[in-house]
């Protein structure tokens, strides 16, 4: 069973390290400005390796581990909403549809929310997801 877990955490590494060969995560950590999504991955990797230490001691309640599945996928929430109020909060409000310039910076106020409120949702998804892989092995090969 610890074998198993062992080895899915590990392709749950190996695929955060070709995300990061990719470009995917300095992408992250360049356009989150909430850092929610390293806070998701923090959470992320200290749920991976508290359940890591559960298993040794084979203590096989994970009722924790499945709360801390869902505040991964809350904070992912949680940032798409602040991604949408950066997104339209004032944006509106003083823009002249004539002046090209004022509309150039709207757009780019306009992209840097949509880019946090996307980033935030697919790392909140995927954490998530890791930890739900992690637990649900575990149970059903203990």
């Amino acid at each position: 069973m610890m074998l198993l877990w062992w080895l899915t955490v590990c392709v749950q590494i190996l695929l955060l390290a070709l995300a990061g060969y990719n470009g995917f995560l300095n992408y992250v950590i360049d356009n989150d400005i909430t850092y929610l999504s390293e806070l998701i991955f923090v959470t992320w990797a200290i749920t991976t390796v508290v359940m890591g230490f559960k298993l040794k001691q084979y203590d096989l309640n994970f009722e924790k581990q499945w709360f801390f599945s869902e505040v991964c996928m809350t904070l992912g929430m949680i940032g798409t909403v602040i991604g949408f109020l950066l997104m339209l909060g004032g944006s509106f409000a003083k823009l002249d549809p004539s002046n090209v310039a004022m509309m150039k910076e709207a757009i780019a106020e306009m992209a840097v929310g949509l880019s946090v409120a996307l980033i935030t949702t697919l790392c909140g998804l995927i954490a998530s997801l890791f930890i739900k892989l992690q637990i649900i092995i575990v149970e059903k090969h203990g």
